[in-house]
Parts: C-alpha cells; structure tokens; sequence
C-alpha cells in the first residue's frame, strides 16, 4: 500500500488497523469498529476514525491502482458495471460501480457517486469508463458487461468509437431495423425459439443509429414466466450467452458489500465523500478476503455438493478464513500478511 498510497508510515499503520477490525467486525457501524480497533477507550477511537473520514483527502486513481494491483485477475479483463443502491434516513445512497470479473464475483475498481435516485445517465457510465481507461488503457479490457439500464445510441457510439467489446441485455420490446424490413421489436427476431435455444444472428442489425450483433432465447425467469434473454455485442460472438453470464458476479459483489459481508448498510454516514472513502475501505477489505479465501481454496477445496455448486463462495470462505486465524493462530496470520504484501 505504501508504493501505490504513498501515505505518511502512522496513517498507513491506521489504515492497516482499520482494514482488519472491519474483517474482523464484519460491520461498517463506526461505533462497533471503535469498541475494538485499539486498547483505548472506545470514545477515543471513534474520535479518530471520524477525523479520518471527515478530514483525511484520499486520492482515489491511487486507490483504484492499488486495487488493480492486488488483484489475483490478471489482463485483459471482463468488467461489470452495474449499479447499486439504498435509502437511509431519508437519504439516497446510489452508487455506480466498474468491476474485474474473478472466479464467480468481481472484485472493486472504480465507483461513481450519483446525487440523485434513480438510473445512471450516459454522461456519468461515460465518466466511469474514461476513468478507468486513463488509469489502465483501453488495451486491457476484453469485455464490458451490463444490464438492460446500460444502453442507448450515444452510450453504444461511444464504446464503439473506444473499440471495446461488449455485451450488454437490451429490452426486448425495442424497435429494430432488420433485413430491410419495416422496424420490428427485439423479441419477434426471437418468438419462434424453443425454450433455452440460443441464435446468434450473423449480421448485424441497426438500433437507433449503431449497428449490433444480436443473440437470444426464451427463458422462464424467476416469476415463473416466460421472458426473452437479449444481448447486444460489438462483434459476432456465439459465446454471447457465456460472456454475458458472468455479469452476475458484480451481484455477488453487491451482497458481500451488504448481507452477506460489511453490512455497508449500516453506515450512519450521508455525505457522499465520505461515503466514498468508506467504500475504499470496503473495496481493500474486500480484496484481501478474496485473495484469502483463494489461496485456501488451493489448499483446501471448498466441498461441492449435490446441486454441483461450491457450499460457499471464495469471499465467504476467505472472510470465514481470516477471522478463524485473526481469533486462534497468529502463525496463519503471519502467513495471511506475506500472502497479502507479495512477500
């Protein structure tokens, strides 16, 4: 973190405690972090853990350098971009998050915080993504991979003019030109399908004023109804479906963020900065556990059971991990610490 942070030593060491007792925790709730981050009372260690987040500028290129850094995912990579969001007192928490795709969940890269409820514009996915390309290149992503919110003509134009790949669902009742016809909706490309058969159309097809490749299916959703699963890619790909699949792991992310990991819905904060800042945290917090839970996945295999799913996920086994050694063995934590610092 030093290389990447270039923090003064006593800021690091506090950022290094910080990190651990949230593991530790497994709770943003500043009031739970102060009753164990140090021997002091618990009022003089949430005086410092709010001065850090109220006065302390972090520089947030480094962070997302240093997240890159660590990651176990090497390049190209197969980003998700997704958004996720909560209400607390009365307050909107929306936030717009660019992901590295790992092993069944995406690990944090850069996030935007968006002062309004509701879907993401073109103007702020743009910001995101020029971000990241300034930061790291255009040269290392393979794929972007997004929801239904995640279009239009503009947005489509701009990642065409970035040459990046994507793969990206689009509503089915869009109105399309295709073969020359008068427009159509998506779906009618599609009716005639059986349940869970792939077509992938070989030429490309006009939305609105940018020409894409399509493929999709029938599905039955999680209604029990049936619904059409429609990608749009930059080039004729009949993985589609495969690439496109792997969308959901920044879901996964999402809920280790939340219920299933730092209960980031607990924070009391409201201003977005700060909020922001907290998410850094999180996000480095999160990756340690990850590359944890990864190195013991080697060693020991989490069991796969009947259903041919893992009984848990790395970032829980890793997370279950870490606190086992934090509470019990001190030499697996030294070995945790070598692992995390590439030493």
């Amino acid at each position: 973190m030093q290389l990447h942070l270039q923090w003064h030593k006593a800021r690091l060491k506090f950022l290094d405690l910080l990190i651990i007792t949230l593991i530790g925790e497994r709770d943003v709730s500043f009031t739970r972090l102060a009753s164990v981050l140090t021997n002091q009372s618990s009022l003089v260690n949430l005086r410092r853990i709010q001065r850090f987040f109220a006065q302390y500028t972090i520089n947030f290129d480094s962070i997302a350098r240093l997240l890159v850094a660590i990651s176990p995912v090497k390049p190209p990579y197969r980003l998700s971009l997704d958004r996720t969001h909560w209400c607390f007192g009365g307050v909107e928490f929306n936030i717009l998050c660019l992901t590295i795709v790992a092993d069944k969940v995406s690990l944090p890269v850069l996030w935007l915080m968006l002062n309004k409820a509701g879907n993401s514009d073109t103007q702020e996915r743009k910001e995101l993504l020029l971000n990241y390309v300034r930061l790291f290149g255009s040269e290392t992503i393979d794929y972007l991979m997004a929801d239904r919110e995640f279009v239009g003509d503009a947005w489509f134009g701009f990642l065409a003019k970035l040459n990046i790949r994507y793969c990206i669902r689009l509503r089915a009742n869009f109105w399309i030109n295709y073969s020359h016809k008068p427009p159509v909706k998506l779906f009618w490309l599609f009716n005639n399908l059986p349940l869970n058969r792939g077509r992938h159309l070989e030429k490309p097809v006009l939305l609105a004023n940018q020409y894409i490749y399509l493929s999709g299916m029938k599905i039955i959703n999680d209604k029990n109804k049936i619904e059409f699963l429609i990608v749009a890619t930059y080039y004729f790909d009949p993985l589609a479906f495969n690439v496109y699949a792997q969308r959901w792991s920044i879901e996964c992310f999402f809920k280790a963020l939340k219920s299933a990991g730092f209960q980031i819905e607990n924070t009391h904060l409201k201003d977005h900065e700060r909020l922001s800042k907290l998410l850094a945290i999180v996000a480095i917090a999160f990756t340690w556990v990850y590359i944890v839970g990864e190195y013991n996945n080697a060693i020991t295999p989490i069991e796969i059971k009947t259903h041919q799913r893992r009984a848990c996920s790395i970032f829980r086994y890793g997370l279950d991990q870490f606190n086992k050694a934090l509470k019990h063995d001190d030499q697996i934590v030294l070995k945790y610490i070598q692992l995390l610092t590439c030493t």
